[in-house]
Parts: structure tokens; C-alpha cells; sequence
């Protein structure tokens, strides 16, 4: 079976992270799945943003949660792109969507947004590194391929995803070799591993046998894969 190609932030080596261009681009580029993160706004908008204040993405300063939308949205996430609001990138991308949870507060709000959007929610996969959080998740979507982010591979993690009952594990390089790969499929989850941005790592993500990677070059990796015969 071919691995899945997930565009990390979407194309960040060609355009801003985490915009809608950036997936857009990815897409384009081959990915399957793209992955985001998820806050919250200060007046409760669900945004795309990776940390908790946007000065490192944007022309801004200040703290994602003490920011409205209206405000974030008179940012430059760069080259004039936005912030985007999560029902935008619903609206606007049709690929697979890995949502990474980096405010806890904002999984209520996902999955109220969700009930709404039923088709939608068949290509969502809700995920976090907090297991408390990964918990509620489970909770929240009974039917969706929850996922736990780990920085690295180990059994104590895959033993913790098992009890959580997660349907996919994003395991970092560390710790992680084929045994641990092919435990983790022998308990029925996914295994994804990031990140994969050289033929090297894919070369040995493809010895693994992991499911799926993350990268932040999908072009660059598509175009490798495509070459090896794995391309999906």
C-alpha cells in the first residue's frame, strides 16, 4: 500500500505556513493530507495558527487568545496572505485535513463546528501531543481517526495511544524502528512519522513500513515517491 504524503503547515518551503495558499499549493504539489493547527480567538473563532502569539508568522505582536478575529485578520501572515479561520480552509481545500489541537479550548468548538458540517467531518483527523486533550478527542469524535503526536517512538507511547484508543500514532524519528512500526499496525493503528523532508528519510521511513509521514518539501517527496513506485 502506498504511503500518505502530509503536508506539514501546508508548503512552508514556498509560501507562508498555515495559510490558505500554502495547502492550496500542497495539493498541487501531491499531498494527500494536510496538516494545521488549531487555537482559538479571543472572541471564540477557531484560526490557524501554530503558536500561541503571532509574532513569528506575521507582521503582528501579542497573543493569539488576547487577539479577535477582526484583529488577527488585519495581519500579514506574509506576502499579504490572512490568517485563515478553519471554516475557510474547510471551504477552500478539499484534501484530507490533520488538525492539530494546540488549544485544548478548542475542541469543543471544533466539533460543534463539525455537526454542522457532516461531510466534512469524514475528512477530518483531530490530534494532539497532550493525552488528556487526545482523550476528549476520542470522545468528541467517535467516528474520526484521532491521532497521537508523540516527539518520538516508544512502547510506553503506543501502550498510552492503545488505552486512549486512538486510530493513528504520529511518532517523531526518535525511539522509533521497525519493531515499534509494525507493532503498532499489528494493535490496528496507523503509523505516521515525521518529519520526512530528504530522499534519505523517505528512503528510510519506506523501510520502516511506516503508513504515512509528514514533510515540509511535498513537492521535493512526491516527485521521489513517484519515482520509487509508492506514490499513492
Amino acid at each position: 500500500m502506498a504511503m500518505s504524503v502530509c503536508a506539514h503547515r501546508g508548503s512552508p518551503s514556498v509560501l507562508p505556513e498555515n495559510t490558505i495558499g500554502s495547502f492550496q499549493r500542497a495539493v498541487d504539489e501531491g499531498a494527500d493530507e494536510i496538516e494545521l493547527d488549531l487555537r482559538l480567538s479571543a472572541d471564540g473563532r477557531l484560526v490557524v495558527m501554530h503558536d500561541a502569539t503571532v509574532d513569528r508568522t506575521t507582521d503582528g505582536t501579542g497573543a493569539v487568545a488576547e487577539l479577535t478575529f477582526e484583529q488577527l485578520r488585519t495581519l500579514d501572515a506574509g506576502g499579504g496572505a490572512r490568517i485563515p479561520s478553519f471554516e475557510e480552509v474547510l471551504d477552500g481545500v478539499g484534501a484530507r485535513l490533520q488538525v492539530e489541537i494546540k488549544a485544548p479550548e478548542a475542541a469543543g468548538p471544533l466539533a460543534a463546528l463539525l455537526r454542522d458540517r457532516p461531510d466534512d467531518l469524514t475528512r477530518i483527523s483531530p490530534c494532539c501531543f497532550d493525552p488528556d486533550v487526545v482523550a476528549d478527542l476520542v470522545r468528541l469524535f467517535p467516528a474520526a481517526p484521532v491521532g497521537l503526536i508523540a516527539s518520538g517512538g516508544s512502547a510506553e507511547a503506543l501502550d498510552r495511544a492503545v488505552e486512549l484508543g486512538v486510530s493513528r500514532v504520529l511518532f517523531g524519528w526518535s525511539g522509533t524502528d521497525r519493531a515499534l512500526v509494525e507493532k503498532a499496525q499489528d494493535r490496528g493503528l496507523e503509523f505516521s512519522i515525521w518529519l520526512v523532508n530528504t530522499p534519505e528519510q523517505l528512503r528510510d521511513a519506506q523501510a520502516l513500513g511506516v503508513d504515512g509521514f509528514t514533510t515540509d518539501h511535498t513537492a521535493v517527496i512526491a516527485a521521489e515517491l513517484a519515482r520509487s513506485g509508492e506514490a499513492s
